[in-house]
């Protein structure tokens, strides 16, 4: 009986330790994927928003951060009228949306994963600069978008920017 006792014991460890192993590696293998996930995360391009105040823009989609933003800014000041000033907001983003708007002479620059969010951002941070600093400021409008694979899409918005910047007109 002694025999029994102690064989159905291993058998019990046994199958205790097979049953630990196969929950062991769905852990591993599920750890795994994550990292992978992560891993491709860093493979994607970087796209970077640069503005000037005066509301010139500039944007550049490359591999690495360093790049991105150098290109950003050279695409800014190839538009833009002065030395100095482009980049001097910005914004950095891997795979997601990049909005920037003019609300009379202030600019909003903001940068999301999605675009629902990256549009909840920058009417946060418009309802924040009217509250705190700028409450009689004129209305925004977006001049750029930029989408999770660093395409522009912008309306043709200089007209109605004349109009925000000057309403008399």
């Amino acid at each position: 009986m002694t025999k029994r006792v102690i064989a159905a014991a291993a058998c019990a460890i046994g199958i205790s330790i097979g049953a630990v192993s196969a929950i062991s590696a769905q852990t591993t293998s599920r750890s795994q994927l994550l990292f992978a996930r992560a891993d491709l995360d860093w493979a994607k391009d970087v796209t970077a928003l640069v503005i000037a105040p005066d509301g010139t823009w500039g944007m550049a989609t490359e591999p690495s951060v360093g790049r991105a933003l150098a290109n950003a800014i050279s695409d800014c000041k190839s538009k833009y009228r002065q030395e100095i000033g482009c980049g001097y907001r910005s914004t950095i983003i891997r795979e997601g949306w990049s909005l920037a708007l003019r609300c009379g002479r202030e600019n909003i620059i903001v940068a999301e994963k999605t675009l629902h969010a990256a549009e909840q951002a920058a009417i946060d941070s418009e309802l924040r600069l009217r509250r705190d600093y700028k409450p009689d400021m004129p209305p925004c409008v977006r001049v750029v978008s930029v989408d999770p694979d660093g395409r522009i899409i912008a309306p043709n918005a200089t007209r109605l920017l004349q109009f925000v910047m000057d309403p008399k007109q």
